[in-house]
């Protein structure tokens, strides 16, 4: 390898700044992007459940009856924990407990009413096989449904009939008498504090209201889950309930609470939403601006030098600055003249002890009979009379000029 190959490679850089940049890029949006879906996450922490809520895609879930019901132009809301201002609004407020919760943890949700509880039917466990999909591992004792969700609600009894079979329903909401879809072991209600709105063709309630309060119950939730709706005249008559049960125009909020997803607060939310939005976004750009202000403007660190600097320079300066700081310049500017003409006098071999008149005389005859420079005489009084900095700064320029056109400096 010759000598110019060999310098050239040395001289060739090992990272090619473009490509440092790209990752330092990169790198610096990829933790953004982590932070903001690390605060987000909790949000869509739901999508593979299989239990019976509102973010079940699962046959018991009801994640179905949203996207039917928003269909429909019905505003939904599911909710993590909203405050009792955001529940007034609510038209319907729709709960759907497992065997997990109990009655009195249902009542503290809230106490802002129309309420639809939806009971549990099926032991569902999930498909191992199929991420959000469930398999029918039987049904609930309704006992234990009596005793872990209704006995503190009220008292009642749930029945669960025998067979597969299309029911007919009487909705007293509204007054009208549909046919449902097939349903397996309908589940009734029923107690003496309990008013039955929606009941099949034998007069077992499938739609009960607490006596005194505006709290429903849906003892079978196959009239409103994801494998129910499947059917038409099953959404049909899903949809005339949840219309009957409704106050208002309000949204329908879905309560997940009881499934575990309540929002805590969290900082990395707020610094993201507003208020401290506008904050955020200002703070990310300064920090833009910083990283491509130092990319640009420094380069090789230098080392750094005495804090008291050596030498007639350095002595020059401190001199100068004392001088200007307390603003003697035009003091000094004779004495700088004299200090030329004696240095330009020894330069052209002129005796020391000459006179200043007859100096001056000399070093004017041996000046270029072109040079436009005014006498030497003329440049001293210029410099005595010297007032302030401008003057003297003049006065130099002249004497500066001149000296290098006796000397024949370039």
């Amino acid at each position: 390898m010759s000598d110019t190959a060999e310098s050239t490679a040395a001289a060739r850089p090992l990272f090619s700044p473009v490509v440092a940049l790209a990752m330092v890029a990169v790198g610096a949006f990829a933790l953004l992007f982590y932070v903001v879906f690390s605060a987000y996450a909790p949000d869509y922490s739901g999508e593979g459940d299989s239990r019976t809520n509102a973010f079940s895609r699962s046959a018991v879930g009801f994640a179905g009856l949203v996207s039917f019901l928003r269909a429909q132009g019905v505003p939904v809301l599911i909710s993590q924990g909203l405050n009792e201002e955001e529940y007034e609004k609510a038209s319907l407020i729709v709960l759907t407990p497992s065997l997990n919760n109990r009655g009195a943890e249902i009542l503290a949700v809230t106490d802002i009413e129309p309420q639809l509880i939806i009971l549990p039917k099926w032991i569902a466990a999930p498909d191992p096989l199929r991420a959000g999909w469930v398999r029918n591992a039987g049904l609930f004792d309704e006992d234990a449904i009596v005793e872990r969700i209704l006995e503190p609600i009220s008292q009642s009894r749930l029945s669960q009939a025998i067979g597969t079979q299309p029911v007919v329903l009487r909705n007293g909401l509204n007054g009208s008498e549909a046919m449902s879809g097939s349903i397996e072991s309908i589940q009734t209600i029923s107690g003496n504090q309990w008013v039955g709105y929606v009941s099949d063709g034998m007069n077992r309630a499938v739609v009960a209201r607490q006596e005194g309060t505006e709290i429903y119950v849906l003892s079978d939730p196959d009239l409103m889950n994801t494998h129910g709706l499947n059917d038409l005249a099953t959404a049909r008559l899903a949809a005339e309930i949840i219309e009957g049960i409704r106050q208002g125009n309000g949204p329908v909020i879905f309560d997940v609470t009881l499934s575990g997803y309540r929002r805590s607060p969290n900082l990395l939310r707020l610094v993201f939403e507003p208020p401290l939005l506008g904050a955020t976004l200002c703070a990310l750009l300064a920090a833009l601006l910083m990283g491509v202000h130092a990319a640009v403007r420094f380069g090789a660190p230098q080392e750094g030098g005495r804090v008291l600097a050596l030498g007639k320079q350095a002595l020059a300066d401190n001199s100068a600055a004392l001088i200007a700081m307390v603003g003697r310049e035009h003091r000094i500017v004779p004495r700088y003249a004299a200090a030329i003409r004696r240095r330009v006098a020894r330069i052209v071999g002129v005796p020391p002890d000459t006179r200043d008149d007859v100096l001056n005389d000399l070093l004017d005859r041996q000046r270029r009979r072109n040079d436009p420079a005014p006498p030497l005489a003329d440049l001293i009084a210029e410099a005595q009379r010297a007032k302030d900095a401008s003057d003297a700064l003049r006065a130099a320029r002249k004497l500066y000029r001149w000296r290098r056109g006796m000397i024949h400096e370039s």
